[in-house]
């Protein structure tokens, strides 16, 4: 992934008890009914052991710049020359350009932004821009003909502009944060997997594969509680005074702590 990386992971008692949890041994102390609650369980286990560097979350350029970013493509697609509003941002579209394009021209110019940053391109960072493309293409693909191709850019930005509402703001937030939870937890699990497998919980890679599908329903879950919130402040703060990447940074520092809190309360309730 990136260059500057989260490090190995830590051999502290938190982590023991992921490793424990995955493994099975580590759930022995909880009522478990059933897979879902295992999920739960082990995500707050996780984020109880990683505190710390999802915090660091708040604090990188290219984390703070993705969400910005995708504040202003929505914002640009109100605009009658969209492109233009675009451009201003290094994203290059013509008339007929995909979901696909989109993708491709936001991921470059947050490449393109990283790399002129003090701190360059980390883990974190990777993770928010991977989340980004993800919550754009899955959201704007059931709206376009096509992902890839044989696309108008009126349908692509038709598309782009039922994200601009309040409510569309708030799919997009959800979508985009639960990504990135689901990224960073993921992260952090498969090393973790990787001491595990072998035992009767991890007998093979199939099941680590359903484990982590199961934790991204549960990251797109847990990450409802965010949703209503992003609708509420895109609407108010663009409203009030526009959305700008200091405004932006402040709430994707709350943003997070609510949704680690989310997840952390599931887990201890399971």
């Amino acid at each position: 992934m990136g260059h500057t990386r989260l490090g190995p992971l830590p051999k502290s008692r938190s982590w023991n008890q992921v490793v424990e949890s995955l493994t099975g041994r580590g759930l022995r102390q909880y009522a478990v009914s059933s897979s879902a609650s295992r999920v739960n369980i082990i995500a707050a286990e996780t984020l109880k052991a990683a505190r710390s560097t999802l915090a660091r979350a708040s604090y990188d350029p290219g984390v703070r710049y993705t969400f910005y970013l995708l504040t202003q493509l929505v914002l640009a697609s109100r605009n009658p020359d969209w492109r233009s509003e675009l451009g201003q941002h290094g994203i290059s579209l013509s008339d007929q350009s995909s979901v696909f394009d989109l993708t491709a021209e936001v991921q470059g110019t947050i490449d393109r932004y990283i790399s002129g940053t003090a701190l360059g391109a980390t883990d974190l960072s990777e993770m928010a821009q991977q989340a980004a493309g993800e919550a754009l293409t899955s959201l704007l693909a059931t709206q376009t003909p096509s992902v890839f191709g044989d696309s108008d850019s009126k349908d692509l930005k038709n598309a782009l502009r039922s994200l601009s509402t309040k409510k569309g703001f708030g799919q997009l937030g959800q979508r985009f944060f639960a990504r990135f939870v689901a990224r960073f937890l993921n992260f952090h699990l498969s090393r973790a997997t990787a001491a595990g497998l072998g035992t009767p919980r991890l007998q093979n890679l199939g099941y680590i594969g359903e484990f982590n599908e199961a934790l991204t329903t549960h990251c797109e879950e847990s990450a409802r509680i965010v949703r209503d919130f992003c609708g509420d402040w895109y609407s108010k703060t663009e409203y009030e005074q526009g959305i700008d990447l200091a405004n932006s940074t402040r709430f994707l520092a709350i943003a997070v702590r609510k949704l680690k809190s989310e997840l952390q309360h599931q887990g201890s309730a399971s």
